[in-house]
């Protein structure tokens, strides 16, 4: 069990991540922080479900549910017609009907206010919009923006729905604490006593390779851990790397062995004779600041052969969109979680420092394994009220779900 008093939010600022991964701490804290709609322009806070009990997230969807039953029965909102980006101080003839779809769902004030052109509360409020729909807050109406708007209110009641079933099967009173992973989301919660106490992004697997849903238990965690590239990774992905400059091999700090576990000599290999359906040698990457794991990853018993680990891409979290692993979870902020996890086993976090300073490979079991579950949610409702969808990025929508009156 993870000790509820040595645990504290991630905090982090603008500052700290350049460019648009200001987005991606946007993206990361809003519903966690518990922030209303109007907050968001002032706010960095984001989206991350409150798992208390399964009555806490399966009644706030399933009052979403009544309330956008209510706006269909008003007779939904209006469909914005394609065009070019909206942007600041246009005086766009689609302003009109934005106004009225941004109204229906409360992202702008139902009032009696005319607006000639795009100004700064209607900007606004396309931001808190895009906010609730895992979209980049930029203001800028352009294609990913008009196809959130008009997403029908049948589709949303849909999605929603969909989402109460999944809902009333992940948060159980039991479950109290745990870490969530939501793929949609690209977000992951650790949740103690059922409060949300630490979030980070994460990276997910491309459409190709997706991450699968399941739950387990992490039981370990690996510092400065080597990679044992996969041999289809190895076979397709870096054997043409090889076979156009040997010296990637050596760059990238890959030791090659033989089938039998033997070291081989990388010099004495025919790579150009060697294809991806004849690779009898296995790669193995050593700790070190080019890891593809990065500087920590976290164990815990599957099926897929999927952890959860560091990344030396941190430039991809600037992305609104992150599906670019081949299945595995990257975390943006894992030292911070292992010095959580190991808090209970009297890790110090300057131990931690130390064991990652020295560049040795140490696993380390915890006393208490933590439940972790990975899971589909794209769409959920923070404490306020206030509604998120996130796109069906893996298609598991498409089954039309009836969830009653």
């Amino acid at each position: 069990m993870v000790a509820r008093d040595r645990i504290s939010r991630s905090r982090l600022t603008a500052a700290e991540i350049p460019g648009r991964c200001f987005f991606a701490l946007l993206t990361a804290l809003y519903l966690f922080c518990g922030a209303s709609p109007n907050a968001l322009a002032q706010q960095t806070s984001a989206h991350v479900p409150d798992s208390k009990a399964e009555t806490l997230q399966v009644e706030r969807l399933n009052a979403a549910l009544q309330q956008y039953r209510g706006i269909a029965e008003s007779g939904g909102w209006p469909s914005v017609p394609t065009g070019p980006t909206i942007g600041p101080g246009s005086l766009d003839p689609r302003i009109a009907t934005l106004v009225s779809r941004l109204r229906a769902t409360g992202d702008l004030p139902d009032n009696e206010r005319m607006f000639d052109e795009y100004d700064d509360d209607l900007q606004a409020a396309v931001r808190r919009f895009q906010a609730r729909h895992g979209l980049e807050p930029d203001a800028l109406v352009g294609r990913a923006t008009l196809r959130a708007l008009n997403a029908t209110v049948n589709q949303r009641i849909s999605q929603l729905c969909t989402n109460l079933e999944r809902a009333r099967e992940i948060f159980d009173e039991q479950r109290t604490e745990f870490i969530l992973v939501n793929i949609p989301a690209f977000n992951a919660t650790l949740s103690l006593n059922g409060k949300p106490v630490w979030t980070t992004n994460v990276i997910i697997g491309e459409k190709d390779a997706k991450t699968p849903l399941f739950e387990s238990h992490i039981n370990s965690v690996v510092v400065n851990p080597t990679w044992s590239v996969p041999r289809s990774i190895a076979s397709e992905e870096l054997l043409p790397k090889i076979q156009n400059d040997i010296g990637f091999l050596a760059h990238g700090g890959y030791d090659v062995f033989d089938a039998t576990g033997l070291p081989v000599d990388p010099l004495t290999v025919d790579w150009p004779s060697l294809d991806m359906h004849n690779f009898p040698f296995r790669l193995v990457q050593r700790a070190g600041p080019q890891n593809e794991l990065g500087r920590i990853k976290f164990l815990f018993p599957n099926q897929y052969g999927v952890c959860m680990h560091d990344t030396p891409s941190q430039y991809l979290f600037a992305y609104s969109s992150r599906a670019f692993s081949h299945g595995c979870i990257r975390m943006e902020n894992p030292v911070d979680f292992a010095a959580q996890l190991l808090a209970e086993d009297n890790w110090s976090k300057e131990q931690l420092d130390a064991q990652l300073a020295s560049g040795e490979t140490k696993s380390i079991s915890l006393a208490e394994p933590v439940p972790i579950v990975i899971t589909y949610l794209t769409a959920s409702v923070d404490e306020s009220g206030t509604v998120f969808f996130y796109r069906d990025i893996y298609g598991r929508d498409t089954r039309r779900a009836t969830c009653g009156p």
